[in-house]
């Protein structure tokens, strides 16, 4: 799972969250099952490891929000997304969806 996160993008985000800030960054996740960790160990998953690592490397500097759902799709997620831009007020959203979409045969 440590390779997956380097390919998902931790690169990318802790170069972001490098940057000092006044107020800790809020990182919303919308995805599907591997977001959400599905058939496994919440604690085990990506998310979860990057809320570690994030940690680890820049204590008390961010926050992060996993508003995935197992069998999420695209629109499913679109539909939820206002809600939680509104209730949380991300610094970062990280979009993980589309394999559900692919499964039914929509576009």
């Amino acid at each position: 799972m440590s390779k997956l996160l380097h390919f998902i993008g931790y690169n990318t985000l802790s170069t972001i969250l490098s940057v000092s800030v006044a107020h800790a960054k809020t990182i919303l996740i919308m995805g599907d099952s591997i977001s959400a960790a599905y058939g496994m160990n919440p604690e085990q998953g990506w998310v979860k490891l990057l809320q570690i690592r994030l940690d680890q490397k820049y204590p008390k500097q961010h926050h992060v929000v996993n508003a995935s759902m197992s069998g999420e799709t695209t629109s499913g997620a679109l539909a939820r997304l206002p809600k939680f831009l509104k209730t949380h007020q991300p610094d970062i959203v990280v979009i993980e969806l589309g394999g559900n979409d692919g499964l039914r045969g929509q576009p």
